[in-house]
């Protein structure tokens, strides 16, 4: 359905040119893998503390204004090096249903942390303490850090599956 949309962008002069640089798409590939691994890292340490794993010393709120800003700068790395990726290969891209689930993800798993942080500011003194802290604490805690996992490994799998579907 979206072939057309992909070959069409393919053939302009931006794609071409991105695609004609032998450093555009390994450069942007290699920091969009430091984003993810700071992105993770960052969800990670903040589910892992809601789960009430690690961070002894520090409340959930504490942690979350540390990390959330590094998620956000983050994701915005993830779509600016996932721009240049897709416009330097938008077949490869358009084509894999990985390509779509990850959007996807990405999307929901935005969403839940922002609805998360929203929660947490209108009353985070009930998200620090363990005991009072509410119950879908730990149900996003799993989904999130699922969630991440699913959209690493769907990003990988782009790179193995694309040429399956083209």
């Amino acid at each position: 359905m979206l072939r057309p949309l992909a070959e069409w962008l393919a053939e302009t002069p931006l794609s071409k040119t991105l695609s004609e640089q032998a450093w555009v798409v390994p450069t942007s590939q290699s920091i969009h893998i430091l984003a993810v691994a700071a992105v993770f890292a960052s969800a990670l340490m903040i589910n892992l503390r809601l789960l009430g794993v690690g961070a002894k010393g520090r409340r959930v709120s504490e942690l979350s204004d540390t990390l959330i800003p590094w998620m956000w700068r983050g994701l915005a790395v993830l779509l600016l090096t996932g721009t240049i990726q897709t416009l330097a290969e938008p077949v490869r891209q358009f084509v894999t249903p990985a390509f779509w689930a990850k959007m996807t993800m990405i999307v929901v798993v935005t969403a839940m942390t922002i609805l998360f942080v929203r929660a947490l500011r209108r009353n985070s003194p009930l998200w620090d303490d363990g005991s009072s802290r509410p119950p879908q604490a730990k149900i996003f805690a799993v989904v999130s850090t699922l969630m991440w996992l699913a959209i690493i490994v769907c990003g990988r799998f782009i790179a193995y599956t694309w040429a399956s579907y083209a």
